[in-house]
């Protein structure tokens, strides 16, 4: 048996097809055989927003242009919001998945949208959270942030 298994070894395809994987592995890394990313956890130990949006290929969004449009819609409000509502003591996430994993007083929970794949997952670690699906506007998000967060009004 020994001598079967060490003269496969020793054969030169098995060999370079040995060297072939090892490269792959190295260079392209585990996630790329696995196919599937680990699923970063949000941490919620404040106010916390998370933006979701579902992964879209290139391809698709050529195919589906109001999907196209709505992604666009969604990373340019996404980014003028940010800035103010860290400012207010408010985490905001942009996730593009199809669930997510929020992490409260060391439980985790996962969410996944059901029919409506874009919107806004409002928490706060002693609140239950506040769900808004859609696109939203910048000045949208800050409203509801402002009412579900109890915020103080800027003067």
């Amino acid at each position: 048996m020994r001598i079967l298994v060490q003269s496969w070894l020793d054969c030169p395809w098995i060999q370079a097809l040995s060297c072939v994987t090892t490269l792959a592995v190295v260079l392209l890394g585990p996630q790329s055989l696995v196919g599937a990313q680990k699923q970063e956890v949000i941490v919620v130990d404040r106010p916390t927003i998370v933006a979701f949006f579902p992964p879209m290929t290139d391809a698709e969004m050529d195919k589906d242009p109001d999907g196209n449009e709505a992604l666009s819609d969604f990373q340019l409000y996404a980014r003028q919001v940010r800035k103010r509502l860290e400012a207010s003591g408010v985490q905001f996430q942009e996730i593009y998945a199809a669930s997510f994993t929020l992490q409260v007083h060391g439980k985790r929970r996962t969410f996944r949208p059901k029919d409506i794949q874009v919107g806004y997952y409002f928490i706060a670690p002693d609140k239950s959270p506040r769900i808004q699906y859609g696109v939203m506007t910048d000045l949208d998000i800050l409203a509801v942030a402002a009412e579900y967060f109890r915020l103080p009004a800027k003067p």
